[in-house]
């Protein structure tokens, strides 16, 4: 009897697996994206936390305080060459947190201040600039 001498894989079987593994990547790929995408929004809704500490930081101090003028202030590196209230909130944010879920062009947190009508005391939001969604104090649908 002859002995068969296999010193690979045919054509086919190579084949095979090959669709195998394209087939498992297409059904793994759109889950992983999905993970991905939850996990920027996830960082994006705790950087925008991390904000909120440094501004209410910066309006425990009085200068800072008096500075914080209604309107609103984008979170980029020109915030440290603002007033007394964007510089104490640069120094209470290193480094300055950048938005990782991106769906419109340069995505920044802005802090929107703003009086509060039911108690008179000035208060405070971060939001995104492009699309303004709300991370903090109230997280958008968007984000959870």
């Amino acid at each position: 009897m002859k002995k068969m001498n296999n010193k690979g894989f045919s054509l086919v079987e190579l084949i095979i697996v090959i669709a195998i593994m394209a087939i498992l990547a297409g059904a793994i790929a759109p889950a992983l994206i999905k993970y991905i995408d939850k996990s920027r929004k996830s960082s994006d809704v705790n950087n925008a936390q991390s904000i909120a500490t440094a501004v209410s930081s910066a309006l425990a101090k009085e200068d800072a305080y008096d500075a914080a003028a209604a309107g609103d202030y984008t979170v980029d590196d020109t915030l440290a060459s603002g007033n007394d209230f964007q510089k104490e909130v640069a120094d209470n944010l290193s480094p300055i947190p950048s938005v990782k879920y991106k769906k419109d062009g340069d995505e920044k947190f802005v802090i929107e201040i703003f009086e509060d009508a039911s108690t008179g005391k000035t208060a405070f939001k971060v939001k995104l600039n492009s699309t303004g969604k709300e991370l903090y104090p109230d997280v958008d649908a968007d984000y959870k």
